[in-house]
């Protein structure tokens, strides 16, 4: 059914169609999502994993949904809604997502893809597998690159960016906001499995860099005239590598799985400050200039700039061991493991700019800069799923984690869960669980002396408490699946940056507490031709402290969600096949928090509906057609920032892309 969706989407669209409850939320350069409204600028709480090993960096807890995973190497997503710490630990802290890559022996071939789209859009791919002596092998590849679209912004006319910005109007130009710009630097994923027998090896390089859509102070800016640090303009990159040797083998009713692991990362966060900026001239004692008037001297930057680059290294090893076990007329499986894990920040340098191309000074480790260091962790976890009965299950888990931070202090962490599952039919069960998770506070955070992180080096991790009642089923005469989940989540300790209006500089606390109960569902409906996917979340905040919140609303979240997949197939015969798609999204409203002459103030984004449609032909076995079609009827809508303090995000107008996949 991702298909249905086109070929021009990547993980971060998938997830918000098909998975209840998260939802998309922008930061200035990057993709991202939330889950039951948790979130920050970088996607810092839900773990993203491929074959069960971690994606997210350990520097910023980042874990990427953009264009640099390559879907069509996809077999299937598995996805936890709720904590997962008690088996997966740090940042699994409302969601976990684990790619399962198809094998060499189901692909048995090659396939290749390529598609062309708006705004200069090229996407291609190719996969190819092989079962041969006993030994599976998959290759695969792919690459993204796109101007984006420019979209003219207004001071004077454009609804949302007059309403966030009339507090500096000196500074408010009119100019092109970059949307979903990847050209400077294309996205590409290349990598491959193999197994032989017991062992089992995997290499993997993921490359990615998005084009910032606005300035960091939010304004349009003109984005070629900006000098090139490292061969890329102006936007947030990600370059990573893992690899890994494995070992898996079973002796009965005990199995064994264990891994050794090495990831490096390298970042560079480049951003500008608008076109022109005016600031007070000063003397060398830091007093304002004055004429003989009287009047502050002025001085007039052609833009400013500052670029963070750094590099990390992790290494590590697990192993977990399961044993199904029989007493008496009961059964169960014990699942008991460990993991080490040891982080280098080895890298890391800065720049800061003015007119285009001077530097104004070089930011090292002795001054401003996030500061090198290592990190080592060690966690344990053991986890019992028993049959009482064939309809009464328990199923419960502990994990403890204990990471030695680069500032000497050891940070602790015990995550239980315990959930009791009653099937009184094979279509259908209940479900009552609770949970503990975290999220450490991420070394970005902790280690940056730059003053928009003082006092950050000691936070705390942030820990949610769950509670879920969820309820699966299967209506066979109608051929229907579902799952509706109630959920409460009581978030503690969240990490807060107060605004420097408030005071003289930004800082980082933990101090924010949040309550939020709310409900999802996930029909799906297959029967001969049509297949149709409905997801929806409902949320509504309970109380807040120091948290993004508003009235019962979530800065940036919608308190209601839908979406709606369909495809149908109107024309099957052995040679050939005929598909018409479409992807139906509604949010309500959403608030943001904007800064007018210095007071701030709610401002809402509208509620909206979008529309795609799309169609598939294919040609025997070998050749398929798709075109497809976004945002259909060019609705002009925005997405709200992941910030306390933001501003709307254009979204894509309307977006075709055609395609063409051969099958050998």
């Amino acid at each position: 059914m991702i298909d249905a969706l086109g070929y021009n989407k990547n993980l971060n669209q998938i997830l918000a169609a098909y998975v209840p409850g998260i939802t998309e939320v922008a930061s200035y350069n990057l993709d991202n999502v939330a889950m039951h409204g948790a979130y920050t600028s970088s996607q810092e709480k839900i773990l993203i994993m491929e074959n069960g090993h971690r994606l997210n960096a350990r520097s910023t807890n980042l874990g990427r949904t953009d264009y640099a995973i390559n879907i069509q190497k996809i077999d299937h997503i598995e996805v936890l809604r709720g904590p997962a710490s008690s088996l997966y630990g740090n940042v699994a802290l409302t969601a976990v997502v684990n790619i399962i890559t198809k094998e060499g022996s189901s692909v048995n071939g090659l396939s290749a893809q390529y598609g062309y789209g708006s705004w200069n859009t090229h996407k291609a791919d190719f996969l190819a597998g092989t079962r041969y002596m006993g030994a599976d092998m998959l290759v695969w590849g792919s690459l993204y690159t796109s101007k984006g679209e420019d979209r003219y912004v207004s001071p004077s006319l454009d609804e949302y960016y007059t309403k966030a910005y009339r507090s500096t109007p000196p500074m408010i130009y009119g100019g092109n906001a970059h949307i979903n710009k990847y050209s400077d630097k294309p996205s590409y994923d290349v990598g491959f499995n193999f197994t032989f027998k017991d062992f089992s090896v995997m290499f993997s390089r993921k490359s990615g860099k998005k084009a910032q859509q606005y300035s960091m102070l939010g304004q349009t800016y003109n984005y070629e005239a900006y000098r090139r640090f490292d061969g890329q303009k102006a936007g947030y990159g990600i370059d990573e590598n893992h690899a890994d040797i494995g070992y898996k083998k079973s002796w009965g009713q005990f199995s064994l799985n264990a891994s050794i692991y090495g990831d490096w990362y390298s970042f560079c966060d480049y951003g500008v400050a608008s076109d022109k900026m005016i600031f007070a001239d000063f003397n060398d004692d830091s007093t304002p200039k004055h004429d003989e008037h009287g009047e502050i001297v002025s001085i007039e930057w052609l833009g400013a700039y500052q670029v963070y680059d750094w590099k990390e290294m992790t290494l590590g090893a697990t192993a977990r061991g399961d044993y199904n076990y029989k007493l008496g007329s009961m059964n169960g499986n014990i699942l008991a493991g460990m993991q080490y894990e040891y982080f280098s920040l080895y890298d890391t340098y800065g720049l800061m700019g003015k007119d285009y191309d001077a530097i104004k000074f070089v930011i090292r480790e002795s001054e401003n800069s996030i500061l090198t260091g290592r990190e080592n962790s060690m966690s344990v976890f053991l986890q019992d799923k028993h049959y009482f009965t064939k309809k009464l299950i328990l199923n419960a888990g502990l994990r403890f984690d204990s990471k030695y931070r680069a500032n000497s202090v050891r940070v602790n962490a015990l995550s239980p869960r315990v959930a009791l599952i009653y099937m009184p039919k094979n279509d259908f069960s209940m479900k009552l669980s609770y949970s503990r998770s975290f999220v450490d506070a991420p070394y970005f955070y902790r280690r940056n002396t730059d003053n928009s992180y003082l006092g950050a080096e000691d936070l705390k991790s942030e820990y949610l408490n769950a509670i879920q009642f969820d309820i699966l089923g299967e209506i066979a005469p109608i051929h229907l699946t579902y799952d509706v989940n109630l959920f409460y989540n009581k978030f503690t300790d969240m990490i807060y940056s107060i605004p420097m209006v408030e005071f003289e500089d930004a800082k980082f606390r933990n101090s924010g507490k949040l309550e939020i109960m709310g409900a999802e569902m996930d029909v799906h409906y297959n029967h001969k031709r049509m297949k149709a996917d409905l997801t929806a979340c409902y949320s509504y905040v309970l109380s807040a402290k120091d948290y993004y919140y508003n009235n019962n609303h979530i800065y940036a979240i919608p308190n209601f969600v839908t979406n709606g997949i369909f495809s149908y197939n109107i024309l099957s015969k052995p040679s050939h096949r005929l598909w018409v798609t479409s992807n139906i999204r509604f949010s309500t409203n959403s608030y943001i928090k904007v800064l007018n002459t210095q007071m701030y103030e709610d401002e809402k984004i509208s509620a909206n509906i979008i529309f795609d449609l799309g169609t598939k032909y294919q040609i025997g076995n070998h050749i398929t057609l798709q075109v497809n079609c976004d945002n259909l009827f060019d609705k002009r809508t925005y997405m709200s920032g992941a910030t306390r303090v933001s501003m709307p995000w254009f979204k894509p107008g309307r977006t075709f892309m055609a395609n063409i996949r051969f099958t050998l």
